[in-house]
């Protein structure tokens, strides 16, 4: 198997993660997942919140494939990561293979599926360590779930997808296009943050409030707004990986658009995916401010009050 250096960079910063998150106990499933404290501002923190948004990605990758696909079908799940997404698949009667270059998340990943009871109407699921690059066969569907953006060179990619599906096939994508999520968006988020601080159910006060509420809200607001765009906080050096948003949002709809029939494309998520997490108090009030801001992210995307984060993408092969 053939790995770049590119291939070692991001395969290496995503062992480092894997490994400490599989110490703290973390769980990469949706119906048997359990609390991890290790999480401070994730989702992952606990499986309510994985349900709330990584629950409805997987629903909108199961419910596309049967719509415009049917059933029993073979699909690759490129960059599966621990391979939430593959195994919701799977347990939904597809035969699925999940790939990726961190051995670390496979690792997670296969010890979830070993310890899956959720077996009725179960297809088949296996992960190989494998670049995209280095794949063979041909599926009926093939899935980015985030992963499409770590690819420097998309139009390539795409044209490997079309290589790799069988006629009219399909493509099916969630992934990052942060370039339509502004200051506007980012204030929004300030002020709800600020508000859930002050009143005891953030995961973080901060010291400087007064001068926020003096009207300085600039730095509070452009320290947020870049904390979207790289998915790290301050305090973290560099993005998630050494090759995180390689490609931009508009980069990824243009070749999806050159090399695809566009099928369904919507706005996904605007903030909560860095946001849920933050949320602390008892679980009965904590999960009723997880549905308003889950409610709300999607009100507000739709009716355009907020920009999306994301995006959803089902193309079939021309």
């Amino acid at each position: 198997m053939k790995f770049t250096e590119q291939h070692k960079e991001e395969a290496k910063s995503f062992d480092h993660r894997m490994q400490e998150r599989g110490i703290a106990g973390f769980i990469p499933d949706l119906r048997e997942g359990v609390k991890c404290e290790y999480f401070y501002k994730s989702f992952f923190r606990d499986p309510y919140l994985m349900r709330l948004y990584l629950g409805q990605i997987a629903k909108w990758f199961n419910d596309s494939l049967i719509k415009y696909a049917g059933q029993n079908l073979t699909v690759l799940d490129v960059g599966c990561g621990p391979g939430i997404v593959s195994l919701e698949i799977a347990r939904n009667g597809h035969h699925v293979t999940g790939i990726d270059i961190s051995e670390k998340s496979l690792s997670l990943a296969k010890k979830a599926l070993n310890n899956n009871y959720h077996t009725d109407n179960f297809g088949s699921l296996q992960y190989a360590l494998s670049p995209f690059e280095e794949i063979e066969g041909t599926y009926d569907a093939i899935v980015f779930s985030g992963s499409l953006h770590h690819f420097s060179n998309i139009d390539s990619v795409i044209t490997k997808s079309r290589f790799h599906l069988k006629k009219e096939g399909l493509i099916l994508c969630y992934e990052p296009w942060h370039e339509k999520w502004t200051m506007q968006d980012a204030a929004i988020v300030a002020l709800l943050r600020l508000v859930l601080s002050i009143t005891g159910y953030w995961y973080e006060t901060y010291p400087e409030l007064s001068k926020i509420t003096g009207g300085n809200f600039d730095a509070f607001t452009d320290e947020i707004h870049r904390e979207y765009l790289i998915e790290r906080d301050k305090n973290e050096p560099g993005g998630q990986s050494p090759h995180d948003n390689d490609s931009t949002g508009d980069e990824i709809i243009a070749a999806l658009n050159e090399g695809f029939h566009l099928l369904e494309f919507k706005p996904g998520f605007s903030f909560i995916y860095r946001f849920l997490g933050g949320i602390r108090g008892p679980d009965q009030i904590l999960q009723q401010l997880a549905d308003l801001f889950t409610a709300f992210d999607q009100y507000s995307v739709e009716r355009g009050y907020m920009n999306p984060n994301a995006f959803f993408y089902v193309g079939r092969k021309r």
